[in-house]
């Protein structure tokens, strides 16, 4: 039950992690000299839609990550640990 608890933290401290560094790249898009963490490379492959003629799929990936989302996520591996270790007690 213990381990369950644990990866849940995990996947919170990431999450909150991806959802933060959305709100600073926002920010920081506007400010000149913070611009850099709004970078934003993307890769995927476009949809696709696969036919079978009693249904229809549509298949598509598209990532977007910036820099500020990168940094954020180093730091959540390496805190996220402590923040489990603290919140689930064994």
């Amino acid at each position: 039950m213990n381990t369950i608890k644990k990866i849940l933290v995990y996947i919170a401290v990431f999450v909150i992690a991806v959802a933060t560094g959305s709100v600073i790249a926002n920010v920081c898009a506007k400010i000149s000299a913070l611009s850099w963490l709004s970078i934003e490379p993307s890769f995927g492959f476009e949809p696709f839609t696969l036919n079978l003629i009693v249904l229809d799929f549509t298949f598509g990936l598209n990532v977007h990550i910036t820099v500020a989302h990168i940094i954020l996520l180093i730091i959540a591996i390496f805190v996220s640990p402590k923040i489990a270790s603290a919140l689930v007690k064994e």
